[in-house]
């Protein structure tokens, strides 16, 4: 069984779903469209992304009871906000991976600029004992 298995039922290739590196969403009359962009090389024959359009469901809600208005809603998908849980998963993890490096380097480069001025603050106090 697929770990992204609303992807999968979108047709989304088993070894496309690590590819993915970012996704869209917009809305479009009664429409949501979900465009998923994948890391392709330049050779490859895979399309670097995939449109879906999910229709949305038109519920009538009563607002003022007293003067009997009522008033029209669309919802998402259900379908479609499982398919966006799982792809937060997946971009989320890209992210938190490229933030723990740039976390990573920002520490080491502070480091280094510790070391480097400890080391010129050593060198000037033996040259005072000189």
């Amino acid at each position: 069984m697929s770990e992204y298995p609303t992807l999968t039922e979108m047709g989304v290739a088993e070894d496309s779903i690590e590819e993915i590196y970012k996704y869209s969403l917009r809305q479009e009359v009664d429409q949501d469209v979900l465009k998923i962009y994948f890391k392709r090389g330049k050779s490859s024959l895979l399309p670097k992304s995939k449109k879906f359009k999910f229709g949305r469901a038109a519920h009538t809600h009563r607002v003022d009871s007293s003067q009997n208005k009522y008033q029209e809603f669309a919802e998402m998908s259900p379908f479609l906000m499982k398919a966006i849980d799982e792809l937060h998963k997946l971009v989320q993890h890209e992210h938190e991976i490229t933030d723990l490096k740039a976390r990573l380097l920002n520490d080491l480069e502070h480091l280094e600029k510790v070391m480097a001025n400890k080391i010129r603050d050593l060198r000037d106090d033996i040259e005072k004992l000189k």
